[in-house]
């Protein structure tokens, strides 16, 4: 576990994106970092506080073999991780950023052939959506993986051709004054203009219900490897 850089570690540098980074927060998942993470939308399994169209629960969570892994019980319980410092939960210190570049890598559930399950995302959101802006880096709603931005004024979206169920995949944002670079596997994906004013976003992994296809269990798990940010 590691919620800032480890000392004397060599630190990592963002996947396919040249520059001198200095590495702020990395996760690699050996426990739940509660001091980092919380692990459900503001109240712990409780109907009103749905993400994606499903109650948010704690024990949908399981973090074992240095992975995060996040699924759904049935089609109202889902699961969501969120480093929101001001969710108001006890112990919690989150971790929010403005400009720079952060990571994760993610094995979305599903298969090449019958596309991607449930309604995996990883994205940032600002504390007051819509006018600071929401990040989608990478979010499945109908079985395809898209790069959504959503602000105030305008939201675009980006599919991204390719097939990206059923294996581990790396997914970033490099976030800069007034412009979002979009990045899978070292590769920049898109890339658009922002107006959210670079306010200091945190982050969310989550998993819920959409109209497309969708599967409980551990089967249709989301699993995380890293989350990694650099200034």
């Amino acid at each position: 576990m590691a919620a800032a850089p480890v000392p004397g570690k060599t630190q990592p540098a963002p996947l396919g994106v040249r520059g001198s980074w200095n590495l702020v927060f990395e996760d690699e998942f050996n426990i739940l970092n509660t001091a980092v993470w919380t692990p459900y939308w503001f109240n712990d399994c409780n109907p009103k506080s749905v993400m994606n169209n499903v109650k948010t629960c704690s024990s949908n969570i399981r973090v074992a073999n240095g992975e995060a892994v996040l699924q759904l019980t049935d089609a109202e319980s889902g699961a969501l991780l969120s480093t929101n410092p001001k969710d108001g939960v006890p112990g919690h210190a989150g971790f929010e950023f403005t400009t720079g570049y952060v990571e994760a890598r993610i094995s979305f559930p599903g298969t090449c052939s019958f596309g991607i399950l449930n309604w995996p995302a990883w994205w940032t959101v600002g504390q007051r959506f819509p006018h600071t802006g929401e990040i989608d880096i990478a979010e499945s709603l109908a079985g395809y993986v898209e790069s959504v931005y959503h602000s105030e004024d305008w939201s675009k979206s980006q599919q991204v051709s390719g097939c990206w169920a059923g294996e581990y995949h790396t997914y970033g944002l490099y976030r800069k004054a007034g412009v979002n670079d979009i990045y899978y596997d070292g590769r920049r994906v898109h890339s658009y203009a922002t107006n959210d004013g670079n306010s200091p976003h945190y982050l969310i992994l989550n998993v819920g219900v959409a109209g497309g296809p969708r599967i409980f269990g551990e089967r249709g798990s989301m699993k995380v490897d890293y989350v990694r940010a650099w200034r």
